[in-house]
């Protein structure tokens, strides 16, 4: 038996563990590591199971072929990936490379080797169908950026910030507090309390996160882009705003001035609600009674209708009110393995990919080259030229978490050919010709934070080399994710560049740690720095302060597309937010068991949330005459599921609660694996122009008995 350092990466926060190995090196036992630098020890319910997730009998250890009567045979490694390359390059020769897609799941985003070399494979391929769970979960943040700007310098941090507004997030539960709260949340926000922290929650169940606010509105769902637009009304009539700020770096404050204007406090706490005077509150508290804090915005409003003007108000928010790191101030995070930069007082101006480069079928075009994956089951379901015909599905599992399942679903099913890197049997690989399994959380080498994630999520200058501490179980043919790609490319012939350089595919393949060395060659610290450290470091010994301004850019509050959403929301004002036929609204739940689909199968969630129950206040059940652990039919406009249901006096009145990736395949057990909401999101109805993405909470549903 041997103890050795390592990190989990389950979700995007850094938790430092240790881990118990047998003598075959296989994992025994997890627990948070008291002495980590960044987590001290804080750990989820997820992450200790990872013996359990890692040695789960139904791991796949081969890879699978289906078979012509539908079931799944092990196949050798080499066999595989030749049959796959052969059929690829069938597809490519007839239907061109945009005639493969790629789908990245969220347990990409952990595994940095992999994330740039599937990139890279893709450009090497020639293909333009790139998605990934960007531009499904909680894509408006990146369309703000692309249409308002963003800060060159960064926002607060919870470390220095007076006031925190949280808008549908519960990072107590799900650790996503984008800056704020995405590792060690308890302990930081305590921290953040006891320094004099003001706390204000938006949302419409009194979660684990608003039961610690100091101001908490409880709205009717789906109301965040008017509560926003009340809130930037009574800043403006008041003239909280910062200013100096917005004379120098604000571009439309008069036609935002005018947008807003409809939205009065008590008209918008009508129809959100709410009480009038806690919005009026909230605003006093976040932008005249403090001075440095930033709001965000989480899953419950940025899978809402109308998420992007949710998201693009809450950054207006934040610059009406100079939430950002000005000239001489301390950068917290500047970054470890990110190349050296200089952070200026700067807006770096949007560039509104979409308007600009190819468009899909459906006319829209792309986000930070990515293609929107709301309309990828539309593309796989084209009829003639330009039909994605291949799909490579790494990390993710769509057939869950895109909208309108059964829709999805036939999408996934009319390819020809579809594989899945994954370890586990989820609703997608039972729909695929192969899956190769790859190697897990400790039996892979890595880095806690890739650049593109220590820049916006972390509170300080740390990062971590992760080295492979447990072995590949015996007998395995599981190989590293990055590993899958550069062998099609030996196979298909192609060119592949790798973060800037070329591989040579004539030798035999690079290490992990050659790719890191790649990959990571021009970062501010070395990483041969880095890996002197087991636990990871702290890199503070320099100090890094934001620099004057050098550009003349200003934020884009008020662009016509914007005001013209606004003036759309402000006619609906006074009008009924029920539905007669569906008059209960469903959102988005977090629980600590699963992580997007990721958990289903272990224990704890076997025993305690085999099924995602439909969570229903106690009054609205007594008014219903359903008991609780009742079955009863759960119905959109779009479509119907069975499901129980379970009492919680958290929620709003009229509102109801499930989490979402769970279950499997359309009408399968959901005694078993729960169900996927999916099934009621439609993606006709209530869909963003710009990126595609329908709404995924709020949704209008009716209660039945079964």
């Amino acid at each position: 038996m041997a103890e050795v350092l390592s990190m989990c990466r389950v979700c995007t926060a850094i938790c430092g563990m240790v881990v118990s190995l047998d003598d075959e090196g296989q994992v025994t036992a997890v627990r948070g590591d008291r002495d980590h630098p960044a987590s001290r020890g804080y750990n989820c319910s997820i992450g200790l199971q990872a013996p359990a997730l890692m040695n789960d009998p139904e791991r796949l250890l081969h890879p699978m072929k289906r078979m012509a009567d539908g079931g799944f045979q092990p196949i050798d490694l080499d066999t595989a990936l030749g049959e796959i390359a052969d059929r690829l390059r069938a597809i490519v020769e007839e239907s061109g490379p945009d005639s493969v897609g790629l789908f990245k799941g969220t347990q990409t985003y952990q595994n940095a080797t992999a994330s740039q070399m599937l990139v890279d494979w893709m450009a090497a391929l020639g293909s333009q169908n790139y998605f990934t769970t960007l531009t499904i979960d909680q894509s408006c943040h990146a369309v703000t950026k692309a249409r308002m700007g963003a800060w060159n310098a960064g926002k607060h941090r919870l470390e220095d910030s007076d006031v925190a507004l949280l808008i549908g997030t519960n990072p107590l539960v799900s650790k996503g507090g984008y800056s704020l709260l995405d590792y060690d949340p308890s302990r930081r926000l305590k921290a953040a309390r006891q320094r004099g922290l003001k706390l204000i929650v938006i949302d419409p169940r009194r979660t684990e996160t608003a039961a610690q606010a100091d101001l908490f509105l409880q709205p009717v769902p789906g109301q965040d882009p008017l509560i926003l637009a009340g809130l930037i009304r009574v800043i403006l009539t008041h003239g909280w705003e910062d200013r100096p700020f917005c004379v120098d770096y604000v571009d439309g404050l008069d036609a935002l001035r005018a947008a807003v204007d409809p939205f009065d406090e008590h008209r918008v706490a009508t129809q959100a609600g709410i009480s009038a005077a806690d919005l009026v509150s909230a605003a006093r508290m976040f932008a005249h009674d403090a001075n440095r804090g930033i709001a965000i915005i989480g899953t419950g409003g940025s899978m809402a209708p109308r998420s992007n003007l949710a998201d693009h108000l809450v950054e207006t928010l934040n610059g009406l009110c100079g939430r950002l790191l000005r000239e001489g101030e301390a950068v917290l995070s500047p970054g470890v393995l990110s190349p050296m930069r200089r952070f200026t007082a700067d807006v770096i101006p949007g560039d509104r990919g979409w308007e600009n480069g190819p468009k899909s079928s459906t006319g829209h075009g792309a986000i930070f080259g990515q293609r929107m994956s709301g309309i990828l089951a539309d593309e796989m379901l084209l009829h003639g030229p330009g039909r994605i015909r291949a799909l490579i599905v790494n990390g993710g599992n769509p057939a869950v978490a895109l909208p309108d399942q059964a829709k999805a679903v036939a999408g996934l099913k009319a390819l020809d050919l579809l594989v899945a890197v994954d370890p586990y049997m989820t609703a997608t690989t039972m729909l695929c010709d192969y899956i190769i399994p790859p190697k897990m959380v400790y039996e892979r080498t890595d880095i806690a934070r890739p650049p593109h994630m220590e820049l916006a999520l972390s509170g300080s200058q740390f990062n971590q080399y992760i080295p492979a501490v447990a072995s590949a179980p015996p007998g395995s043919q599981v190989i590293d994710d990055w590993h899958f790609y550069w062998a099609l490319a030996k196979r298909l012939g192609l060119r592949l560049v790798y973060a800037g350089a070329e591989l040579d595919l004539d030798q035999p393949p690079p290490s992990t740690d050659d790719l890191l060395d790649i990959q990571f060659r021009d970062s501010r610290v070395p990483l041969d720095t880095l890996r002197q450290f087991p636990r990871g470091h702290v890199f503070d010994e320099h100090d890094f302060v934001v620099e004057a301004r050098e550009t003349t850019h200003r934020f884009a509050i008020a662009p016509p597309d914007i005001v013209e959403e606004l003036a759309e929301v402000a006619d609906l004002i006074e009008t009924s937010v029920t539905d007669v036929a569906y008059p209960y609204l469903l959102i988005v739940r977090r629980v600590r068991t699963t992580y997007n689909s990721v958990g289903r199968t272990l224990p704890e969630t076997r025993k305690r949330d085999a099924q995602n129950p439909l969570y229903v206040h106690p009054d609205d059940l007594a008014d219903l005459g359903i008991e609780r652990g009742g079955r009863i039919a759960l119905t959109s406009a779009t479509g119907s599921i069975g499901v129980i249901v379970a009492a919680d006096p958290s929620l709003r009145r009229g509102s109801v609660a499930m989490t979402h990736c769970r279950g499997l395949l359309p009408d399968d057990d959901y005694s078993q694996h729960g169900v996927s909401t999916s099934q009621l999101v439609s993606t006709t109805t209530n869909v963003e122009a710009i990126n595609a993405m329908p709404a995924m909470t709020a949704i209008p549903v009716r209660i039945d008995p079964c």
